[in-house]
């Protein structure tokens, strides 16, 4: 997990709650008096998430995330004493937003109709605004941030590929599909459905095209993954 504890120092008007040694170095959270510490973060996270999503790095303005959280502007110093670091623990929170349910993947139910149900879900959730807001933050500051970036990616995704390659190999098992690599079909298949980089320049389905397109991919995946005479 992304680590966003604040550095072990002497801070007025503060508590220690905690420490933790990460190489050679000892980190302190802090809880500001007053206020429970897991109320102020989840404020000030919300607050950042909001500002930095509809400003981006470079113009978020972090005396406009203290009032939005509803604090000062040294409180959230003494809790994320740097820019970047808030960044970093904002990109924690939001990969809430991220989450999939994918427990209807079952080995008992037509194949294709799971298949474009899962493009469905994928398609509807890349195709909200926060997310979308996401996909261009990290888009634009994966050159700043590379190794941040691709560690947010790799934690949204661990989230629910188990779950898929884990039913990709359930089916490769039973003979329905032949898929050599479970991982890289799973993510050709959400990339797919997902149209992040059209939706990202402004080019969207209208909603009579989004069946028939997603149905198209699954007929696609389907006959490219299906099984071969030995």
């Amino acid at each position: 997990m992304l680590s966003f504890l604040a550095p072990h120092n002497d801070l007025p008007g503060t508590d220690r709650v905690g420490e933790q040694q990460n190489g050679g170095r000892t980190f302190m959270s802090v809880k500001p008096k007053g206020r429970p510490r897991r109320e102020l973060d989840e404020a000030l996270l919300q607050a950042a998430a909001n500002e930095f999503l509809e400003f981006g790095y470079t113009d978020a303005n972090l005396g406009r995330i203290a009032e939005a959280g509803q604090t000062t502007k040294p409180a959230l110093y003494r809790r994320f004493p740097s820019k970047e670091l808030l960044f970093e623990a904002v990109l924690e929170h939001i990969s809430r937003d991220f989450e999939l349910d994918l427990s209807f993947l079952r080995v008992d139910r037509p194949v294709a109709q799971l298949l474009y149900e899962l493009a469905q879900l994928f398609y509807d959730k890349l195709g909200t605004p926060r997310v979308m807001a996401m996909s261009r933050l990290g888009a634009h500051e994966s050159v700043r941030f590379p190794q941040l970036i691709i560690h947010f990616r790799e934690e949204v995704m661990n989230g629910f590929m188990a779950q898929l390659t884990g039913w990709l190999d359930q089916l490769n098992a039973k003979g329905v599909v032949q898929i050599p690599n479970t991982l890289d079909a799973a993510i050709i298949f959400l990339t797919l459905a997902g149209r992040t980089h059209e939706r990202l320049m402004g080019v969207q389905l209208a909603q009579e095209q989004v069946e028939p397109h997603l149905r198209e991919i699954v007929r696609f995946f389907l006959a490219g993954y299906a099984p071969r005479p030995q």
